[in-house]
């Protein structure tokens, strides 16, 4: 006697070789029937095309290749070679961070020294110059670093190409690091929390996470364009695997975004 699967199976495989068409609505109609909606499967897409597009690439290359096909926007403004998106630009999320991490700086006697991490376009970091002492600014990207040393020079920034994850990290009082980890997987993330605890006196620290404290924390995901916000997570350092070590956290400021909100932790330091 056939079983019944086998031939339900054979219908389908025989539907779709004749209507190749409707692959797309079968294969959803499979996943709903699993208990799994029309948001799973456009995570699954989305995981999978991100996949698709950095196999193989390092870190390196992977945050190369963001830049250069402009992966993460367009600014409209052919003279900007370098862009690192929305986040780092549009108003309603730039200004509140500015406001509150100035008013945090000019707390601090005399002028700290700070090191930002992941320093991208530098359109954020070049507003906080003047409230800092010393100012490393690092990126994993070459030509991107080389731009600003040209574009910034009269800044006095000591712009230096850095992988945070398998470099050492400079020295300072303060280390700023927005929207950076987000793109991170947790094997990367961890290294960089050791390094940072031993380093400094001060974190200030942006991710976009979903909105209120009832997610779960860090999952996992490859390193990337993406953000763990599309998976309902977000990176907090003093949630597991990372356990960060902090005397006192407060939170800066939070600003709307897709899905979520940009907020920003300031950490003082174990």
């Amino acid at each position: 006697m056939a079983n019944p699967d086998e031939t339900m199976l054979q219908v389908v495989q025989l539907m779709l070789a004749q209507h190749p068409h409707l692959a797309r609505a079968v294969e959803e109609l499979a996943l709903i029937s699993q208990g799994r909606d029309q948001t799973s499967l456009q995570l699954q897409r989305h995981v999978q095309r991100e996949a698709q597009m950095f196999a193989g690439l390092d870190s390196k290359a992977i945050f190369t290749k963001i830049y250069i096909e402009r992966l993460w926007g367009h600014p409209g403004d052919s003279e900007q070679i370098f862009w690192s998106g929305p986040g780092s630009h549009a108003a309603p999320i730039v200004q509140p961070y500015l406001q509150s991490v100035r008013r945090f700086l000019e707390s601090l006697q005399p002028r700290p020294d700070v090191v930002d991490l992941g320093c991208g376009d530098f359109a954020v970091g070049q507003q906080l110059r003047p409230f800092c002492g010393r100012y490393i600014a690092c990126d994993i990207v070459d030509p991107l670093i080389h731009y600003n040393q040209r574009r910034f020079a009269a800044l006095e920034v000591d712009f230096r190409v850095l992988d945070m994850a398998r470099d050492t990290i400079p020295q300072g009082d303060v280390v700023f690091i927005r929207q950076v980890l987000q793109h991170l997987s947790n094997a990367e993330i961890e290294p960089v929390v050791r390094q940072i605890e031993r380093g400094f006196k001060h974190l200030v620290l942006t991710e976009h996470v979903p909105l209120g404290t009832a997610f779960t924390p860090n999952l996992d995901k490859p390193t990337g364009r993406d953000v763990r916000i599309h998976r309902g997570s977000g990176i907090v350092l003093t949630a597991a695997p990372f356990h960060l070590q902090a005397k006192a956290e407060q939170v800066l400021c939070e600003a709307p975004e897709a899905g979520g909100v940009n907020r920003t932790t300031l950490y003082t330091l174990a």
